[in-house]
């Protein structure tokens, strides 16, 4: 464990260092502006800021940050680095995942706060709202971090393009084809770990939304992940670096 937070450490010091890592950081916030301005205004501080973060600013902050800078280092194999230290491979993964989400989590967990206390100033909010879109951001931060670890890994040449490929397919394509797919989206079960109403954030062509449950949801953030990192785990032992 000591070996991975090293990684960690080294994860996240690299992810300060980097100049993209602070533009890319502005995505978390702009759908707090955006908030704020609608809530002055006397709209719903919530129902375009909050999908807006959970589906488009989340990915967008979390892919490049992640996919693209290990994909990159496997790619140039730098990333040998690791693998000829006294420990597992896996190690090295799981020492990305945890910096990545230190990293990712920092930053989307301020930027729920920011919305939800935009929303808190607009009077229509109780207390638990105040906490639960900060926690909601973090657990999709860990969540996306592990999945763009995964990518990274498998597919190093073309990282970000296979993530967000895949997050076209769960988030957009299937969940507007057929209703009961969409519990396999991240981001509706990120709203409904907010306390947010995401039924008609995608309406389908085809069935109707499952009913939201939070024990499904914290499922399918847990299978998000182990999907990809059981499958980099595995390549990541077997490949010939």
């Amino acid at each position: 464990m000591s070996a991975a937070l090293s990684i960690a450490r080294v994860s996240v010091l690299r992810a300060l260092r980097r100049p993209s890592s602070w533009w890319l950081s502005a995505l978390a916030f702009l759908p707090a502006a955006l908030g704020a301005w609608l809530g002055a205004s006397g709209y719903d501080a919530l129902s375009v800021p909050a999908p807006l973060l959970v589906y488009v600013a989340a990915p967008l902050l979390v892919v490049p940050w992640v996919a693209g800078v290990l994909g990159e280092a496997f790619e140039r194999r730098t990333v040998i680095y690791w693998f000829v230290r006294p420990m597992a491979r896996p190690t090295a993964l799981l020492g990305e995942w945890i910096g990545a989400t230190v990293t990712v989590g920092t930053v989307l967990l301020l930027g729920g706060a920011m919305l939800a206390v935009a929303n808190a100033l607009t009077g229509n909010a109780t207390m638990a709202s105040l906490a639960r879109l900060p926690l909601a951001m973090l657990a999709e931060a860990f969540a996306l971090a592990g999945f763009s670890v995964g990518v990274g890994a498998l597919a190093p040449k073309h990282p970000v393009s296979v993530a967000v490929g895949v997050l076209a397919v769960t988030e957009v394509a299937l969940p507007t084809l057929w209703g009961p797919m969409q519990s396999i989206s991240l981001s509706r079960q990120v709203l409904v770990l907010a306390g947010l109403d995401s039924s008609a954030v995608l309406p389908s062509l085809v069935g109707a939304a499952p009913t939201p449950s939070l024990p499904i949801a914290a499922l399918v953030l847990a299978v998000f992940v182990a999907i990809p990192m059981g499958l980099a785990v595995r390549t990541v032992i077997d490949r010939d670096l």
